[in-house]
């Protein structure tokens, strides 16, 4: 069962369902837990959950090979093949379901979503950049996605989260590229390391986690009316120690990075600031 439920990459699931009911609750002044019911968070955060469990899916059945190089314990999803297609075809129709009871934006949303994550398991992941870049396009309208099902969310704030989401998970990917760079290359994938070389690759982080920063400090001064006093120097001091600074120290870090170890400790960093970034929705 525990191989099972690893698949699903609960940790990471519950995380963005998290991220998506604190953007919906926190950044709109008048927002309800009854308000958020009536409205249709729980068809969002669901139907979200479902295009994850099928990008996961469809993603380490087509990456046995490479997983079996790449990671000390790869995934158990062989065991389950005889299941792949129902669970599959399971996820995109109750996805699908979920954005017909939200409305026509939403099944387009997750049928987008299901059309990228399959494109991105079969072909775009073997792209260097494209692969990245659909995967963090996905993060960031996971998140604007709320905006749409409840307009009286503040907008700056809810694009604030969501491109921090996505630079991020942008910069994640391509921080992947690296770890799994042996199984990648030895299966003719064409990444960012395979193609233009570990140099270009730290480069690439660098100047991402760089632009986020610079993003994120101009996002802040926009956001200076909606805090007074204390309130707002403690939310400037958050920012600064648990997201800007890993952020920055982050970025230098890529610059010297060589080992596998390297990058997995830089992705895991950037994960940590993604969740301290999140987190900081609690300030509203």
């Amino acid at each position: 069962m525990g191989n099972y439920l690893a698949i699903y990459r609960p940790i990471n699931i519950l995380f963005i369902a998290l991220a998506q009911w604190l953007c919906a609750y926190y950044l709109d002044g008048a927002a309800s837990s009854e308000s958020l019911a009536y409205g249709g968070i729980y068809y969002l955060l669901l139907g979200t959950a479902l295009c994850a469990s099928f990008g996961y899916w469809i993603n380490d059945w087509l990456d046995i090979s490479r997983d079996a190089i790449n990671k000390d314990n790869p995934s158990t999803i062989g065991s389950y093949s005889q299941g792949m297609v129902a669970h599959l075809i399971g996820f995109a129709a109750l996805a699908i379901v979920c954005g017909a009871v939200l409305g026509k934006w939403f099944v387009v949303l997750f049928t987008f979503t299901l059309l990228i994550l399959s494109l991105y398991s079969s072909r775009l992941k073997n792209v260097a950049i494209v692969g990245n870049a659909a995967v963090a396009i996905l993060s960031f309208l996971s998140l604007y996605a709320v905006i749409k099902l409840f307009p009286n969310v503040e907008y700056l704030l809810i694009l604030h989260f969501a491109t921090m989401a996505g630079f991020l998970n942008f910069a994640r990917e391509i921080i992947k590229d690296a770890e799994d760079a042996n199984g990648d290359i030895s299966t003719g994938a064409k990444t960012v390391p395979a193609i233009f070389g570990f140099k270009a690759l730290n480069s690439s982080v660098f100047i991402v986690l760089i632009f986020t920063v610079a993003f994120l400090v101009v996002s802040l001064y926009f956001q200076r009316n909606y805090f007074r006093g204390t309130l707002q120097l403690v939310y400037y001091a958050y920012t600064a120690v648990f997201i800007l600074i890993p952020l920055f120290y982050s970025a230098i870090q890529a610059m010297f990075a060589e080992h596998k170890q390297d990058y997995t400790k830089l992705s895991l960093l950037l994960k940590y600031t993604l969740f301290t970034g999140i987190l900081s929705i609690l300030f509203f």
